[in-house]
């Protein structure tokens, strides 16, 4: 859910530029058939947005078909006469656009994105397909998306660590006979009960004009879109009126417990409480408690199960916040040998403690700066903009609504907090879920023609101003004064692959150490710091790179620079904290086992590499390798690469340039390298060592799905060929119309998606092609996989499919400046490739200029099958059912960890 928060302490402060972040200009009207429209005109970038939502959600389903909301947004795309099944993604993504949806308990939202000269093309779009759809309806559609809708119940639920417990969280919470009872994903069974009468029955009623309410956010004028608006979307039909479900506010008079086993590592307890309802009275009391208890490292549970007792590896709590009421969860997931028993006696004392006093008035204000810096921050985004107005107009009525919700944790006091939670967080009235391991028609319709694309808007990527400090660290800055708000990034030149193969991980733990206590403070202090400012700070470690992060309001920039920079130069590194931090560095690996994806990815890097590469090894490391690291191994590394020869600094947001220069020099501009320690050197990256096609096999018994994930050499970011390469992956699997995930999702039904992808760093490269698919269609996903890659390889790409993936590329180009953090993350793609800032231009104007003939060139040395590694991770004995009869290699089993068994 979208979080607000309060400024009553920087108005306070004197902080007016903080007061345009409560308001969003707009205009609203209704047409003559009871829809709402509400315009944004928005000319910070040439892009534009349509954001509906249709009052239509999972309590509105009759009983015996739930998930029907959910499978109603999947046939939503499957055409009509005007636009046929696919046409709606491919029109779409051949002018730059793309689209999405998501269904909830109380609404569906429907959103397309794309160059301010597509606008007309997505609202005639969703017009069409909201006058006709229903019509348009056929069994062949609805077989197809059921099967991609019950795939998806398979890899976000019954296929994910404790996915299948957290399906039995509403039928336990809410009676039979309430909206909410059921997953909005639904059952199996109801969705192959599921008939197109029934379809169109619920077309009919929730998808009319007067249910629905339209933003329009973006580059375009407003005196010219809104006749087009009333002409698509005013000619149509009112419909009948529609009737939602309701229900009263819900109470356990019990505790429930359910335990469950599931093919997980870690024991696992969530406690669910019922809540107020969304926007209602406590809901925001509630967001806040569920901070408190749980958001940093000087949250009440953490400190006590992670911190101090080391009873878990992790904790969470949450107000998911629902229309006719809430539920908030405690989740914590238990250390080896740690019984829940303990962990839920521990939860509920630091519980009981919150609700008997109220929290420290400096608790609330460090929260309710968090909340502040995340509300301006999501702004940057049109698309979360559009919907927030649409949100604030199903739930208040008015669009422009960002005041009054921000109100709402503007007031909240200790006081209210602690009265609230007490209300709701009752130990004898809840459900406790333990997961276990199991090892352990008008004459002339105006919606029959499509709109013309018109004329493109030239782009000129922003470039920045560029400085030295007087210890000769480059830094890049550019102004951007849409938001108040400030974000930095240090580039390193030197990560993972510096490390050798017994010290992996070594990168990602010393940038994990960064925040654990910096300068005078200690980790709680260091972290306590931050969250009152409303800073955000972050840093990673990749392959090549190492990047800290700081991101804050313009206002509180100092103060967090400061911090920013104690993280960067004068690190603690207290034995205490790493003590901690690696054992909870061990333990995600050890959870990394359970997760079907990442284990392909380890074990596809570690074959077609061969051990002797850096690549064949993962940035986090391995259990063995994190086990031998000692702290002194992190503080000699920090002293190697954090060294300003190697460092560059990227700056963007409200400050001038001039400002930007005496900040950084301040902080940075005197960071010399430690005397006496040397840098890395770069290691040598040979070639792969795997050179012809092989078939591993990873047993996951009784999996309901197979991980399938191809991994192939490819060219490093340098190569002449990248542009090319890209726009062919498009094609192949880059996009939702590409060919793969049209013939393994929308053709055949076996995956909710097929994607693939070009991995190109500064010295090495890789292609990768995955899906997670149902387990009894593993051999013919397989065989559908190689023949797109055969097709593809023989050079059968049209001028049509071309054409589209130039127009996606530019506005992929474009969208990644939205925004502070994606200026800064496409700057830093080219300063660690050591490329100037014009080859963004370049490579449009390169783009522009591709046809066909010159992707079909390069297509089959673009993806090399003989070289390939074919992971499947899954049933080793359904899947080995289904290689009979494949042209395939007799396979090798692994470990998860890739040793041939």
């Amino acid at each position: 859910m979208f979080r607000t928060i309060p400024f009553s302490v920087l108005i306070a402060l004197g902080y007016g530029t903080m007061a345009a972040a409560q308001h969003v200009p707009f205009e609203k009207y209704t047409l003559p058939n009871g829809m709402t429209v509400i315009l944004h005109e928005d000319r910070s970038l040439p892009i534009a947005c349509v954001n509906i939502w249709y009052r239509v959600g999972a309590k509105d389903e009759v009983e015996r078909r739930s998930g029907f909301a959910h499978l109603f947004e999947h046939l939503m795309f499957m055409g009509t006469n005007r636009v046929p099944n696919g046409e709606f993604d491919a029109i779409m993504e051949a002018g730059g656009g793309w689209n999405n949806a998501s269904t909830g308990q109380d609404r569906t939202n429907y959103f397309d994105v794309g160059p301010s000269e597509l606008l007309p093309t997505l609202l005639w779009l969703e017009a069409d397909r909201l006058e006709v759809l229903g019509k348009a309806m056929t069994q062949e559609k609805l077989d197809k998306q059921r099967d991609v809708v019950r795939n998806e119940r398979r890899q976000t639920s019954e296929n994910q660590p404790y996915g299948r417990a957290e399906l039995m969280i509403h039928p336990t919470m809410f009676p039979k006979n309430h909206p909410y009872h059921i997953p909005v994903i639904g059952t199996h069974e109801d969705l192959q009960a599921a008939t197109v009468d029934d379809v169109k029955q619920f077309f009919a009623q929730y998808y009319v004009p007067s249910n629905a309410s339209m933003v329009v956010a973006g580059d375009f004028d407003a005196a010219e879109i809104k006749p087009l608006i009333a002409k698509l979307f005013g000619s149509l039909p009112r419909g009948n009126d529609v009737f939602h479900a309701t229900a009263k506010p819900v109470r356990l008079e019990e505790v429930k417990r359910l335990t469950m086993t599931d093919d997980v590592q870690f024991a696992r307890t969530t406690m669910v409480y019922h809540s107020p309802a969304r926007f209602q009275p406590g809901d925001a009391e509630m967001d806040l408690a569920a901070d408190i208890l749980a958001s940093g490292i000087s949250s009440r549970l953490y400190k006590r199960l992670i911190y101090d007792e080391s009873l878990a590896t992790n904790v969470m709590a949450y107000q998911l916040s629902m229309q006719l009421g809430s539920l908030f969860y405690i989740v914590a997931t238990a250390k080896p040998g740690v019984s829940l028993d303990q962990i839920e006696m521990a939860i509920d004392e630091e519980v009981g403690k919150f609700t008997a006093k109220a929290p420290m008035l400096d608790e609330l204000e460090r929260q309710k700066a968090q909340w502040e810096y995340a509300a301006v921050s999501r702004l940057q985004s049109l698309l979360a903009k559009a919907d927030r107005l649409n949100s604030y107009e199903y739930f208040y009525g008015e669009p422009d609504s960002f005041k009054q919700d921000m109100d709402r944790y503007r007031n909240a006091t200790p006081e209210s907090v602690r009265s609230w939670a007490q209300k709701v967080l009752t130990p004898d009235a809840r459900f406790i879920l333990r997961v276990l391991p199991e090892r352990e028609l008008p004459s002339v319709n105006p919606r029959d023609r499509r709109p013309t694309l018109a004329g493109k808007d030239s782009f000129s990527p922003p470039e920045p101003e560029i400085f030295r400090l007087s210890n000769g660290v480059t830094v890049h800055h550019w102004v951007r004064q849409e938001l108040p708000l400030v974000s930095i990034r240090l580039l390193l030149e030197g990560g993972a692959t510096l490390t050798p193969a017994d010290k992996a991980g070594l990168a990602d733990l010393t940038a994990d150490m960064l925040d654990e206590g910096a300068g005078e403070l200690g980790a709680v202090a260091f972290s306590d710091a931050l969250d009152q400012l409303g800073a955000s700070l972050f840093a990673m470690s990749n392959q090549h790179s190492t990047i800290v992060g700081l991101s804050a309001l313009a206002s509180k920039f100092d103060a967090a620079l400061s911090l920013y920079a104690d993280a960067i130069l004068r690190p603690r590194f207290d034995e205490k904290e790493w003590e901690r931090v690696k054992k909870l560095h061990i333990e995600s690996l050890q959870r990394a086992k359970d997760q079907p994806t990442m284990v392909a990815a380890k074990v596809g890097a570690r074959v077609l590499f061969g051990d002797a590469h850096p690549y064949s090894r993962s940035v986090s490391g391995s259990i063995e390798a994190a086990g031998k690291l000692t702290l002194d191994d992190i503080r000699l590394f920090h002293r190697q690469l954090f060294r300003p020869e190697k460092a560059t600094i990227l700056i963007a947001g409200d400050l001038t340039t001039q400002q930007a220069k005496e900040k950084m020099e301040r902080v940075f501009g005197k960071w010399t390298a430690t005397s006496g320690v040397a840098a890395l050197a770069e290691p040598n990256y040979p070639a792969p060592e795997n050179d012809s096609l092989k078939v591993v096999i990873v047993d996951r018994p009784d999996a309901v799905q197979t991980v399938i994930r191809f991994v192939m050499p490819a060219p490093s970011y340098g190569d002449p060929a990248r542009p090319k390469l890209e726009l062919m992956n498009t094609i192949l699997g880059g996009s939702f119309t590409s060919r793969l995930n049209q013939n393994l999702r929308e053709q055949h039904g076996y995956t909710y998606g097929a994607r693939s992808g070009y991995t190109m760093s500064p010295r090495v490269g890789y292609f990768t092609a995955s899906s997670s698919v149902r387990s009894d269609v593993t051999g013919a996903s397989i065989e559908e996989f190689l023949k797109e890659f055969r097709a593809i390889r023989s050079g059968d790409i049209t001028a049509e499919e071309t054409g589209k993936a130039r127009t996606n590329h530019r506005m992929d180009l474009m969208q990644s400046f939205e925004g502070l953090n994606g200026t800064l993350f496409a700057a830093i793609t080219l300063v660690r490739n050591n490329r100037p800032f014009s080859q963004l231009g370049d490579d449009l104007r390169l783009v522009s200029q591709i046809d066909e003939g010159a992707l079909n060139r390069l297509a089959y040395n673009a993806v090399p099958l003989e070289k390939a590694v074919l992971v499947l991770v899954g049933d080793k004995e359904t899947i080995l059912k289904q290689l009979d009869g494949l042209d395939l290699p007799q396979p090798v089993e692994m470990t998860p960890e890739g040793v041939e068994k």
